[in-house]
C-alpha cells in the first residue's frame, strides 16, 4: 500500500490497512501537530558565495538558515542548511539507484530538504514532469504521480511551481505539507479540503486522492 491510499484510511478504518509500514506513516501524520517553520531568519544578512545556486535560493539563504537535515524527524519538512544544499543527478537519487527511466536521464535538481518520511525535496533544474524552479518531492511511497506530460513517475509529486510559492503555501497551512501526508486532509474543514485537493490536482493532474 502506498501513501496515495492514506486518503481513505479515516473512512475505512485501520482494519483495512494491509501494510504495517503504511499504517505507521498514516498514524505518524495524524499524530503531528501544528509545525514550526523549517527555517530561521538570520540576525544579519550574509553573503552567499554559492554561484551555482539559483537566484531565489541564494536570496533566501542570504537572510535565512534551514533547520538542517539533523533536526527533529518529527518535523514534516526539514529544510537544508546552506552547507547541505547539493546538486543531484538521476544517478544520485536513492529511490532509483542505477535504473534509468525514459525521459529522466537528464534529471538535475538541488536537494533542499527532506520529509519526516525521508522523501527528498528538490528545486528542479531539469525534469520531464515540471518546469525549472518547481519544487518536487520524490520517495518510494509518495502519493503521485507528480507533474504533467507523458513521463510522470509514481513516487513523485510537485509541491509548488516555485520555491517562493512553496514557502507561502507552507506558511498558509501552518508549515504542514499536506502533499507529503494527504490522509491528513480529511481532518480539515470541508472548504480547506476542497482548496488543498484543487491545489495539488492543478500541479499533478494524474493523482487520485479520492476514495475508489
Amino acid at each position: 500500500m502506498n501513501r496515495r491510499r492514506f486518503v481513505v484510511l479515516t473512512s475505512v478504518g485501520a482494519a483495512s490497512v494491509a501494510s504495517g509500514w503504511a499504517l505507521w506513516r498514516h498514524l505518524r501524520v495524524r499524530g503531528m501537530i501544528v509545525q514550526s517553520r523549517p527555517f530561521a531568519a538570520l540576525e544579519q544578512p550574509r553573503s552567499v558565495g554559492r554561484v551555482d545556486l539559483p537566484a531565489d535560493l541564494r536570496q533566501f539563504y542570504e537572510r535565512n538558515e534551514g533547520v538542517g537535515l539533523e533536526s527533529s524527524p518529527d518535523r514534516m519538512v526539514r529544510l537544508c542548511r546552506l552547507s547541505e544544499v547539493a546538486r543531484k543527478l538521476w544517478r544520485d537519487l536513492p529511490i532509483v539507484g542505477n535504473e534509468l527511466m525514459p525521459g529522466w536521464e537528464d534529471f538535475e535538481a538541488f536537494y533542499i530538504g527532506v520529509s519526516s518520511f525521508l522523501d527528498g525535496i528538490y528545486w528542479v533544474q531539469r525534469a520531464p514532469c515540471c518546469p525549472t524552479g518547481s519544487v518536487l518531492t520524490m520517495g518510494p511511497d509518495v502519493a503521485g504521480p507528480g507533474g504533467t506530460g507523458t513521463q510522470t513517475l509514481e513516487g513523485t509529486l510537485v509541491l509548488a511551481s516555485s520555491f517562493s510559492n512553496w514557502l507561502a503555501h507552507l506558511q498558509k497551512y501552518h508549515w504542514f505539507e499536506y502533499g507529503l501526508g494527504p490522509g491528513a486532509i480529511w481532518d480539515l474543514p470541508a472548504s480547506d479540503q476542497s482548496e488543498l485537493r484543487a491545489y495539488y490536482k492543478n500541479l499533478n493532474p494524474n493523482i487520485r486522492w479520492e476514495p475508489d
